[in-house]
């Protein structure tokens, strides 16, 4: 999205629009949403863009009006190009709405067998930079494999259990493609399966999962009251003196999504608030880190970079970043987001020269994470319309590896 793109004049001209029809000045709107007028003046025209989905949502907010009408289209319509194989999505999405008819046969995989598989998919995401590939040729199959040993299984407990593990693999995968519907279907019903399971640790990660669906529907709000009450519940659970390793790992991980929703609403103090208890989490478990979240002490100075990016402090992104050891953190996932909020940095103070060779540096840990980033694809749109001459051999490269412009 750049200055002078159709979308960012349409936003423009679709927020002067509400603004208008809600009987508010520019200095009315600018003042409570916390902005200048010069910025908004800038917005409306179609000068500038907003950077930040907060901005576009409190805007919403304050004209009551939805985010779809600001930006005119849906919003998981500006993310063109970042899906993988259509017939990998495809595929995916049919085993999910064949999964109501799937039933037990005499061929069904033993439980024991599809539990290792969920195993092994959640391995495959923190530990392959081809994850997304890898993960879009196997879900299918295990979904309706798991699906079956469910139905068939004698421990419904325990075949809860596994057909939970299945759901938030694929809800993770479905997360960073991006297809926000079907991941917020897979995030429910991995969230019953945890019900049925009667499973503490898998209920946590169910709040988890869905708080990341509520973020990109751009409700913050029920995001951070969702993990905060799954946090709560769970607390009573953990014992003080032997705790349970990953019910406390599940702790710190609802702190840590809910300090990014308060990130995303501005709420600086109670977002560093919920970073110091995952934090003190963390110290508690040592070196240790939850195998399908990869919380852990690395996981939670990542979330700090992530905070000082969603709060728009470009100066501390960099700094904070130059302290970060993401060496030890066992994720691939995490050690790349945390340079694509390095580079966010970096391109939000307009030095697009050191935010492509951190983007290049991020692709060599995982090129799928980069190429299916709509924050990447966000940069790099800003990059190419700004131009300068000696970024424009990294800036455009990238973009045509991620399929925004023809090679």
């Amino acid at each position: 999205m750049t200055p002078d793109s159709p979308l960012v004049q349409g936003i423009g001209n679709n927020i002067a629009a509400f603004r208008n029809a809600a009987n508010l000045s520019q200095p009315d709107l600018a003042a409570r949403i916390n902005k200048s007028v010069q910025w908004l003046r800038g917005v409306e025209q179609g000068r500038l863009y907003a950077d930040r989905l907060t901005d576009l949502i409190n805007i919403a907010n304050v004209l009551d009006c939805r985010l779809d009408d600001l930006l005119g289209r849906p919003i998981d319509a500006l993310a063109p190009g970042v899906k993988p194989k259509v017939e990998a999505v495809g595929a995916v999405r049919e085993a999910i709405k064949r999964t109501p008819v799937v039933t037990a046969s005499g061929t069904a995989p033993e439980l024991a067998e599809v539990g290792s598989r969920v195993a092994e998919a959640w391995t495959v995401w923190h530990s392959s930079p081809t994850a997304h590939r890898v993960l879009g040729g196997i879900l299918p199959a295990l979904i309706t494999d798991v699906m079956a040993a469910y139905r068939g299984a004698d421990d419904r407990r325990q075949a809860a259990r596994t057909l939970a593990g299945a759901w938030q693999v694929t809800r993770q995968w479905l997360h960073h493609i991006p297809e926000g519907e079907l991941a917020w279907v897979a995030a429910e019903r991995a969230m019953s399966a945890a019900r049925e399971a009667e499973d503490p640790h898998l209920i946590a990660l169910g709040a988890w999962a869905l708080s990341a669906s509520y973020r990109r529907a751009g409700q913050q709000d029920e995001a951070t009251r969702l993990c905060l009450s799954a946090a709560d519940e769970l607390k009573g659970r953990i014992d003080g003196a032997n705790p349970d390793h990953d019910l406390l790992a599940d702790y710190g991980m609802l702190h840590l999504a809910a300090s990014i929703s308060a990130a995303q609403s501005d709420e600086d103090g109670r977002a560093w608030a919920l970073h110091r208890v995952a934090e003190d989490t963390a110290r508690a478990l040592g070196a240790r880190y939850q195998a399908w979240t990869a919380f852990g002490r690395g996981n939670v100075d990542i979330h700090g970079l992530a905070l000082q990016a969603e709060l728009g402090r470009s100066d501390a992104v960099i700094e904070y970043s130059r302290r970060l050891n993401i060496d030890a953190v066992p994720s691939v996932e995490r050690r790349t987001r945390a340079l694509i909020d390095t580079a966010r940095g970096f391109a939000s103070r307009g030095d697009d020269e050191a935010a492509a060779l951190v983007l290049i540096d991020a692709e060599k840990i995982s090129a799928d994470e980069v190429h299916h980033s709509g924050l990447v694809h966000e940069m790099l749109r800003t990059m190419v319309h700004r131009d300068r001459a000696r970024s424009r051999s990294h800036v455009r490269g990238l973009a045509q590896r991620c399929g925004i412009f023809a090679s």
